[in-house]
């Protein structure tokens, strides 16, 4: 069993307030929760309206199985409007 976490670092586009922030995020995890078997949370910033941190989490079989999954999840995230990702890392457990 491999377990693989995912923290990316984004800064939210256009941002005026923590409402227009949320929204985007908002937008963002659910997208991930229903493309992907992965389990994904706002883990970081959640009082700064401009920045954020994305934790995904995924469990396989196999290293490539869930590193396909949080890579996929990654580009979701690039091509989301209003987001910009500044860092992505991936570890397993």
């Amino acid at each position: 069993m491999i377990v693989g976490i995912q923290e990316c670092r984004c800064r939210v586009i256009g941002s005026a307030s923590l409402k227009d922030k949320r929204r985007v995020v908002k937008s963002g995890l659910d997208r991930i929760r229903h493309r992907f078997n992965l389990s994904v949370a706002e883990v970081d910033f959640q009082d700064d309206r401009q920045l954020t941190t994305l934790a995904m989490v995924g469990v396989g079989s196999g290293k490539h199985v869930v590193e396909r999954e949080l890579r996929q999840a990654l580009r979701l995230l690039e091509n989301l409007d209003g987001l910009e990702v500044l860092d992505a890392e991936i570890t397993y457990a």
